[in-house]
């Protein structure tokens, strides 16, 4: 029995891990991918304010108010000796620097949810189309449509805190800017296959802010 335990507990991570490279195989570039299928998805507020990296923000913000609340009222009081000072000093000033940190994230986190919410995206293999769908109106374009794609994200120099961000800019030719959030798997594969015939210009920044959505 406990052979048997063991041998599950060992085996059962890598068939964790591969169960989701087949998912992920498939919503990409396989059978259930925008390349063979129509695929819709709209982004919830439960979806986009519930991801793991989103609550361990919260979480650190949390920790952190509550430090610099102990420090201020209870260590630097407290502290009689240079050394205490030090490192009441020290600590305070790491979670200024940490909140301003998460300060970074969660502003590009509102942009970027500002672009998300209450809109539908649409991908057809058949024409190779992009549709968005709000309430106030109904794109679809496909690459005979777009002039350029402005593709924004992280720099080299960038933080890892903000690796994860990266919009789109479809430049219409009609005049008209529609703004993606490259936030599913499936999208770069997909886009790559519907718009390979236009422009694509990387745009890096140290941090991803959107600058006029």
């Amino acid at each position: 029995m406990n052979a048997f335990l063991i041998t599950v507990s060992v085996l059962a991570p890598f068939a964790w891990v591969i169960y989701k490279l087949l998912r992920y195989t498939a919503r990409t570039i396989g059978d259930e991918s925008p390349l063979v299928i129509v695929v819709s998805y709209k982004i919830e507020d439960w979806e986009y304010f519930t991801r793991f990296d989103y609550i361990l923000n919260v979480v650190i913000t949390l920790l952190m108010v509550s430090m610099l609340y102990a420090n201020v009222f209870l260590f630097m009081p407290a502290s009689k000796t240079f050394w205490h000072w030090m490192v009441s000093l020290g600590l305070f000033a790491t979670c200024l620097y940490t909140l301003w940190l998460i300060a970074s994230v969660f502003k590009p986190d509102w942009q970027y949810w500002l672009i998300t919410r209450n809109k539908t995206v649409t991908l057809d293999p058949a024409d190779k189309s992009l549709t968005i769908d709000t309430a106030e109106e109904i794109i679809r374009f496909s690459a005979d449509d777009v002039q350029e794609i402005e593709k924004h994200g992280s720099g080299l120099k960038s933080s890892k805190m903000v690796a994860g961000y990266s919009y789109l800019i479809f430049k219409l030719k009609n005049g008209h800017a529609v703004y993606l959030n490259l936030n599913k798997s499936y999208l770069e594969f997909a886009l790559e296959a519907y718009f390979k015939t236009v422009p694509i210009q990387y745009v890096p920044h140290k941090i991803p802010w959107i600058v006029a959505p």
